[in-house]
């Protein structure tokens, strides 16, 4: 099947002259409020992001998953994530489940990626950064390299220490990097941000005689934890979050309204409510929590410095005014505290890992936001990631280039449509394996709605639901933060989802509940039995991918040396009789 579709694209390629295409360079950015950005309403230093969003058009109203891999999967191939065999992250994907179509846990050999998509047309194809796509580097013909990238320098993990080959769970013995389809190790001196710009810039360099497009894949770590950075970067924030999450919420709301990206009359969730106070938090612990967050602005801007050298490098080779830029993020931010959970306590403890504080960022440090902290800057949205609420779907893009207007555009958005945009773009055809829409138009400027008001788009991963149909949102969250109920938005008049219609507009919510049972029976999603839980699952996950294969190994030799001890025995006994 995929022969089939990449035979499709190579006739279609026919009459695509690639010396007249634009080089693509897509961006992306882990765990992502809404409001981190500044062109967003952050207060974080990113002008060369900002400088692309200034040059291109914004887009305040797009949607990706609540959870990295499948987003990341969607993102490459615009395919449904039960269709690419990424239903949910592997690491709590249920085992049981791997043997069903669509939840093989790595990328399905017949999701073509924009790579395999886009190399039909002559693009060159790279990739530096997080793939998350290959089962933890056990399934080697999922990896970048066997699924169109040329040359790739990759993590295919959901992330890592970002100073050296250190896990960040226990799930993953070591950080699983590889060099073009081979295991490989990290250089001296490696910082992620830093490196994956300076990789994709030299493998452009080995290329630098050929004059074809390229499609360049940059997929940062940032900011998934454990956050880290250098300290000239975070030494520039130790200050900034001195007025906490409650503070912080707020100001991003007003600054987002101010950039134009979020209405000034409309409310959103008192969100904070549930937890305390900055102002009954104890002095240490804010000291703490104040430089987590330094950590984590400083981590965005050394991300941003490095994006900027990657433009400056285009500029400087004549590639930029050509270039087509996408930036934008797999979910919202990590609102999850590790210290909940005693299998992350007891693992931490046998680690390379400290907590101090001062030296908290560095390369044996920790570091996380906490849940209040992700809820401030996921402002004005409700919840973070893992959540269908808007908080861990609602994030920023940016796409700027050629033949692309300037400004923002309101509209409904969707992560399959960035590669329905690419291949209309190259190809003036969209593939029917892609369930995106094209933002061809919008990027021209049109102000039209992309998805017509009775068209669905459903979601599902690890069990939370959402379904977007016009102005309305059905959305079901589990437990903890969630009822497993549906609850049901107007967002157009509601953005901020603070008034649930389930009650006061029944036969509404029944039409979107209807329209997602179609969704789950199209896709075939499996219900996940009510006593799912994700910690739990990758706890069992953890013994099956690094001790069973142990354990199994300890069986056969023992088995084999009982056999040959009995063979032994019976061929003494046997001659001992003759």
């Amino acid at each position: 099947m995929r022969s089939i579709c990449i035979i499709i694209f190579c006739v279609a390629s026919l009459v695509v002259q690639s010396s007249n295409k634009p080089n693509i360079v897509l961006i992306l950015i882990d765990d992502l409020g809404l409001t981190d950005l500044q062109a967003f309403g952050g207060e974080i230093n990113t002008p060369n992001m900002d400088a692309l969003a200034a040059e291109g058009m914004i887009f305040s109203n797009y949607h990706t998953t609540p959870e990295c891999a499948p987003s990341r999967a969607m993102l490459l191939t615009g395919m449904d994530n039960h269709n690419t065999g990424i239903p949910m992250i592997p690491e709590v994907l249920p085992w049981k489940y791997r043997d069903t179509p669509g939840y093989e846990g790595y990328l399905r050999e017949d999701a073509l990626t924009l790579a395999e998509i886009l190399k039909p047309a002559g693009y060159r194809t790279y990739m530096t950064g997080k793939w998350h796509l290959g089962f933890g580097g056990q399934e080697t013909a999922a990896l970048p390299y066997n699924r169109g990238f040329d040359k790739t320098f990759i993590l295919d993990a959901t992330g890592g220490n970002n100073f050296n080959h250190h896990s960040y769970l226990a799930y993953y013995l070591e950080s699983p990097w590889f060099k073009n389809g081979e295991e490989t190790e990290l250089p001296e001196g490696f910082y992620s941000s830093e490196y994956f710009v300076d990789q994709m810039i030299a493998f452009m360099e080995e290329d630098s005689d050929q004059d074809t497009p390229f499609f360049s894949y940059l997929s940062f770590q940032a900011q998934h934890i454990p956050l880290q950075a250098p300290p000239e970067f975070i030494n520039k924030y130790l200050t900034t979050y001195t007025a906490g999450w409650d503070v912080l919420r707020e100001q991003r709301k007003q600054q987002a309204v101010a950039k134009g990206i979020f209405p000034p009359d409309k409310d959103i969730v008192d969100s904070l409510s549930q937890f305390d106070s900055w102002a009954e938090v104890g002095k240490e612990e804010k000291k703490m929590l104040v430089k987590s967050m330094a950590v984590f602005a400083g981590m965005l801007d050394a991300m941003d410095y490095h994006i900027g050298r990657f433009i400056t490098y285009l500029k400087e080779e004549g590639l930029y005014d050509n270039t087509i830029f996408i930036v934008t993020a797999d979910n919202g931010p990590e609102g999850n505290d590790p210290y909940d959970h005693q299998a992350w306590r007891d693992w931490f403890e046998t680690t390379i890992y400290d907590r101090d504080y001062e030296t908290l960022g560095d390369h044996d440090s920790y570091v996380f936001i906490g849940t209040e902290f992700a809820q401030a800057t996921a402002s004005p949205s409700h919840l973070f990631k893992f959540h269908m609420s808007e908080g861990g779907l609602r994030v920023p893009l940016i796409i700027s280039g050629p033949g692309v207007s300037v400004g923002k555009n309101h509209n409904f958005a969707f992560v399959t449509d960035i590669a329905a945009t690419i291949s209309d773009i190259i190809y003036d055809a969209i593939d029917e394996r892609i369930i995106g829409k094209s933002l061809k138009s919008a990027l021209a400027g049109s102000t039209a709605k992309t998805y017509a008001d009775s068209e669905p788009v459903g979601l599902e991963v690890t069990g939370n639901s959402a379904l977007f149909k016009g102005d309305f949102k059905i959305v079901r969250n589990r437990p903890p933060n969630g009822t497993n109920n549906w609850e049901l938005f107007d967002l157009s008049k509601d953005p901020g989802e603070t008034l649930n219609l389930a009650e006061a507009m029944p036969e509404k919510l029944q039409e979107l509940i209807e329209d997602y049972e179609v969704y789950v029976e199209q896709n075939g999603v499996i219900d996940l039995p009510a006593d799912y839980n994700w910690a739990e699952e990758m706890t069992v996950n953890t013994i099956k991918r690094n001790y069973l294969p142990i354990i199994w190994r300890g069986i056969l030799i023992v088995g084999i040396i009982i056999f040959a001890a009995v063979a032994v025995f019976l061929m003494r006994r046997q001659r001992n009789k003759t």
